[in-house]
C-alpha cells in the first residue's frame, strides 16, 4: 500500500513539473542556467469610437486594420528560484502612422514559494522603458467647425511610447494541480514625468508668429495599475492551452508647462493656448479576455496560437478607446 502511494505521489510530481515547464504555462519560470526566447507576431483588428477626441480628429468610428504587433521575450534562470528577462513590444498602425513601443519590460522574478510545494508564490519587478524613444505629439485643427477655443485644437499623440520611464512592482500567486494551474498577478506601475517629448505646433503658427514647428512640453508622472488571473490546463505532453482576463488602468495625462524656451510674448500666447491640456482627460481601462492553445514539437520548442477580445472605456478626450478591439497571433517559444 505504501508503495502504490508512493508511486502516486511521484508521478503527480512529475505531472506537476510537466506543468510548470511549459512556457505558456503563466507560472512558468526557468530553471538555474536555463535560457528562454519567446517570439510574437501578432495582428490587430480596430474599430474606433466616437469619443470627443476621436470625431474632433474626424476619425470616429474608423477601422484600422492591419495594425502589426510583433514582441520580443528573453529570459534566463539565475537560480532555480530567480531569473531575469526582458521584453519588447512594437506597434505599427499605417491607417494613423502611429507606429513605437508599447511595452517595454526589464526585470527580475523571485519565486518565494513553489519550488518544492504545489503553491507558487513570485514578486517581482521591472524597469519600465517607455523613455527608451521620445513621445511624439501633434496639435490639430479641429474636424469641425467652432468657435469654442477650447475645441478648436485637438492633442493628437503617439501613447505606444509615452517618452517616460518608470517602475513595476508586482507580485503573482497560484496553485498546480496534476495537469491544471490557476494564477493571479496584481502590479503598479510608477512612471515619472520629464520632458523627452517632439510635440509639432505648427497648426498654431497662424496664431502666434515666431512660435518654431516643434516644442518639448514638461508631462506629468502617473500612477497605473494591472492585475488579471487565468486557468491553464496540460490536455496532453504536446497539447495545453489557457483562458486568461486582464485588467489594465492608464492615468490620465497632463502638460505641466512648457519646456522649450520660448520668447515671453511666444510663451504667453502658448501657455494661454495650451492650458486646456493641463488635464487632458484622456484617461482609459482595458478589459481583456484571451485564449491560447499551444503545441509542444519537442521539450524546447514549442508554438502557441492566440486570440485576445479587449473592452475599454475612457474619458472624453481619450484617444485609445474603440467599439472593436481583437488581436490575434502566433508565438515561437525556444529554451536553450
Amino acid at each position: 500500500m505504501k508503495k502504490i502511494f508512493g508511486i502516486a505521489v511521484a508521478t503527480a510530481a512529475m505531472a506537476t513539473s510537466a506543468v510548470a515547464a511549459n512556457m505558456e504555462n503563466p507560472l512558468f519560470l526557468p530553471g538555474g542556467g536555463d535560457v528562454y526566447s519567446k517570439t510574437t507576431l501578432g495582428i490587430m483588428y480596430k474599430i474606433t469610437d466616437y469619443t470627443e477626441n476621436q470625431v474632433l480628429r474626424g476619425h470616429g468610428g474608423s477601422t484600422e486594420f492591419p495594425i502589426w504587433r510583433p514582441a520580443q521575450e528573453f529570459g534566463v534562470g539565475i537560480t532555480d528560484r530567480w531569473a531575469a528577462h526582458v521584453i519588447a513590444g512594437y506597434t505599427y498602425d499605417p491607417d494613423i502612422n502611429r507606429k513605437g513601443f508599447h511595452l517595454g519590460r526589464l526585470g527580475t522574478t523571485y519565486r518565494i514559494f513553489g519550488k518544492e510545494t504545489n503553491f507558487v508564490w513570485d514578486m517581482y519587478g521591472d524597469f519600465h522603458l517607455g523613455g527608451v524613444e521620445r513621445m511624439k505629439g501633434k496639435l490639430v485643427k479641429s474636424a469641425i467647425s467652432t468657435t469654442d477655443l477650447a475645441k478648436m485644437f485637438v492633442f493628437n499623440y503617439d501613447n505606444y511610447s509615452n517618452g517616460r520611464w518608470g517602475a513595476h512592482l508586482g507580485t503573482k500567486f497560484g496553485y498546480r494541480w496534476s495537469n491544471l494551474s490557476a494564477s493571479a498577478y496584481a502590479e503598479v506601475l510608477r512612471t515619472w514625468g520629464n520632458h523627452n517629448n517632439e510635440i509639432d505646433v505648427s497648426a498654431l503658427s497662424s496664431l502666434v508668429a515666431g512660435l518654431p514647428r516643434e516644442i518639448s512640453v514638461d508631462i506629468k508622472s502617473t500612477w497605473e495599475v494591472n492585475a488579471g488571473a487565468n486557468v491553464f490546463y496540460q490536455m496532453s505532453d504536446k497539447l495545453s492551452g489557457g483562458i486568461a482576463f486582464n485588467y489594465k488602468h492608464h492615468a490620465t495625462n497632463g502638460l505641466e508647462g512648457i519646456h522649450t524656451d520660448l520668447l515671453p510674448d511666444v510663451q504667453t500666447a502658448v501657455n494661454g493656448l495650451l492650458k486646456n491640456f493641463k488635464d487632458m482627460r484622456d484617461r482609459f481601462d482595458e478589459y481583456a479576455l484571451s485564449f491560447t492553445i499551444a503545441y509542444q514539437f519537442t521539450p524546447g520548442t514549442q508554438l502557441a496560437w492566440y486570440i485576445e477580445d479587449t473592452y475599454d472605456t475612457g474619458a472624453r478626450l481619450s484617444s485609445n478607446t474603440t467599439n472593436v478591439k481583437i488581436e490575434s497571433g502566433f508565438r515561437f517559444n525556444f529554451m536553450f
